[in-house]
């Protein structure tokens, strides 16, 4: 290669990798300060800076960088023993304390001898204008730097084999992370020991602090946070494609040799860095579309899709699988809430620009749809009090219709014999019985709530009651009554014990029946759905209708020792309007 370029190069890995042992430090300490040894990890990577700062001072200075190179060499024991500190951390180890303590008192003690005895000198290498030369205590400094870090890459070696799963698999990446460092820094020792080669192993070194934080961070932190992970993929990917951005553009003048003349060299210098750029723009929106998938957003399809929901719970499951799966989120990542006709975004504030604002669209198209829902159930529950009223006008038609000529039928059945008279009274009554349902499903209930002791009001219903003394419930006491009848009513009828439990939100009615056949269970509130031979399939609607009308809900439930339970809730602001 030719010498005046791989010094270019050699400076430009080392500089680079000083510049992203910086970044990721401040990035580490800004976004994972909770993760044990993230400060030990910010001390590590600015040593990391510094170290790489220290080795390219002298190509560019010469033995003018003398001062500060050979003062960092002197000090680099201490982030070794960070690197220890690190791996015990992160390996949960016991003795991290004794550990820690031992590693930083031999880092001191080495440190003290290099700064007291001198580490080496600055001389000329290889074309280079400097480079370190260790004295025989400067190879004791280096020595026991060595020796740390070899206790560190043991400790990771034997986390590897002991654990299993994730942490297994990261202490693999810290030790694979750690052995880029290592060969990187195998490329240093070239000086020292005489060899008369291009220290090509330092130029992998920009890649060994990245690989070490995305490896250390991950186990904890990074699976916690999509998108602080995904940033820092993001600046793994990026500093890979520079770097290939740089060999690229390179590559011509590695090949051709360095042309003659200050006019062509800056000249083909020029085109080296244009070639870089032209070539690092692609990589970087390759980078982007790799971690940060989805930016961009066709509206229709989604548009399409949303519309096909039936309910608001169907719009938010659907919104989320589809979002999750356009930006290559994990089924449990950041998504969207939906509230009636409103949507709230969770998770996104750490969201890149693009990807928040690509989520935001979405919500903008589920709140249509949200909103669609709302009015289509509007229009449905104004239809339906249409046809109840318009049922109510007719069952009330029908009642006045019908009653009239079944007294005249009853009346005329006096003069008939005693069996048949009370044959054609029962069928009388069953159809009083049906009309009368038929007029109190259909009615528009309105309600009057107000506070009803329930101990005693409960106790009229004839069976046997569990409530505390005292307890009051908000409620109208007429619609309440015909409710209760209805479920008390069918309790007895099915056989077997019943009981009533409540408190001041919910009373549940049960039974020790035959139970609820599996087929009408999902239907049993609908109309004309009964449980008993010969009930009119009003009652449970009816039941249904009153909790309705006091904004609360009549459902099945279930109780210890109980075959079936009806339990009607309350709605909670039935107190202000009562």
């Amino acid at each position: 290669m030719d010498t005046a370029l791989g010094i270019m190069a050699y400076i430009g890995a080392l500089g680079l990798t000083a510049l992203a042992s910086f970044v990721l430090a401040g990035f580490v300490a800004a976004r994972a300060r909770a993760l044990p040894g993230a400060w030990t990890l910010v001390a590590f990577l600015c040593g990391v800076a510094l170290w790489s700062l220290a080795m390219a001072a002298p190509a560019m200075l010469g033995a003018s960088a003398a001062p500060f190179t050979l003062t960092v060499i002197a000090l680099s024991p201490l982030p070794a023993a960070a690197f220890v500190h690190l791996v015990f951390a992160f390996a949960l180890c016991g003795a991290l304390r004794p550990v820690a303590w031992g590693s930083y008192g031999m880092a001191i003690m080495a440190v003290v001898a290099g700064l007291a005895l001198g580490v080496g000198r600055i001389a000329p290498w290889h074309g280079f204008a400097g480079a370190f030369v260790p004295s025989l205590a400067g190879w004791g400094v280096l020595a026991v730097t060595a020796a740390l870090s070899v206790m560190g890459h043991l400790r990771l070696l034997q986390t590897w084999r002991q654990q299993s799963g994730l942490h297994r698999d990261q202490a693999g990446a810290v030790f694979v992370s750690s052995g880029i460092g290592l060969l990187a820094l195998s490329g240093f020792a070239f000086p020292a020991l005489g060899i008369e080669a291009y220290p090509w192993p330092v130029l992998a070194l920009p890649l060994y602090s990245v690989a070490l934080v995305y490896a250390v961070v991950r186990h904890r932190f990074m699976a916690a946070d999509v998108w602080a992970r995904r940033g820092l993929v993001w600046i793994l990917l990026l500093a890979g494609a520079g770097g290939a951005a740089a060999l690229i553009a390179t590559l011509p003048l590695a090949l051709a040799g360095r042309p003659e003349g200050f006019v062509a060299t800056w000249a083909a210098l020029a085109g080296a860095m244009a070639l870089g750029l032209l070539v690092m723009a692609p990589l970087k929106r390759l980078t982007d579309r790799l971690v940060f998938p989805g930016a961009r957003l066709d509206l229709e399809p989604w548009r399409d899709a949303l519309a096909q929901v039936a309910d608001e719970r169907a719009l938010e499951a659907l919104a989320n699988a589809m979002l999750r799966q356009h930006l290559g989120l994990a089924e449990d990542g950041p998504g969207l809430a939906v509230v009636g006709d409103a949507v709230t975004l969770n998770g996104w504030d750490d969201a890149p620009f693009a990807l928040r604002h690509t989520a935001a669209r979405v919500a903008t198209l589920v709140e249509e749809a949200a909103r669609r829902l709302a009015s289509a159930r509007r229009m449905v529950e104004a239809e339906r009090e249409a046809r109840l009223a318009e049922l109510g006008a007719l069952a009330a038609t029908i009642a006045h219709d019908l009653r009239n000529p079944l007294g005249i039928v009853q009346m005329a059945a006096t003069g008939a014999p005693p069996e048949v008279r009370a044959e054609i009274g029962e069928q009388v009554g069953r159809m009083n019985v049906l009309v009368t349902d038929i007029l109190d499903y259909a009615r528009a209930w309105t309600i009057a709530p107000r506070p009803i002791e329930l101990a005693p009001y409960l106790a009229g219903f004839g069976v046997s009651v569990d409530v505390a003394e005292g307890t009051t419930l908000h409620a109208d006491p007429a619609a309440l009554r015909r409710a209760l009848a209805n479920l008390v009513d069918n309790a007895k009828a099915m056989g077997g014990d019943c009981a009533i439990f409540a408190d001041d939100r919910t009373i549940d009615i049960c039974d020790k029946g035959p139970g609820i056949a599996p087929e009408i269970a999902d239907s049993l509130f609908k109309p004309f759905v009964s449980r008993r031979p010969g009930g009119t399939g009003l009652g449970l609607a009816i039941v249904r209708r009153i909790l309705e009308a006091h904004g609360g809900t009549a459902t099945l439930a279930r109780r210890e020792g109980w075959t079936t339970c009806f339990r009607l809730t309350f709605g909670p602001d039935l107190r202000e309007r009562a």
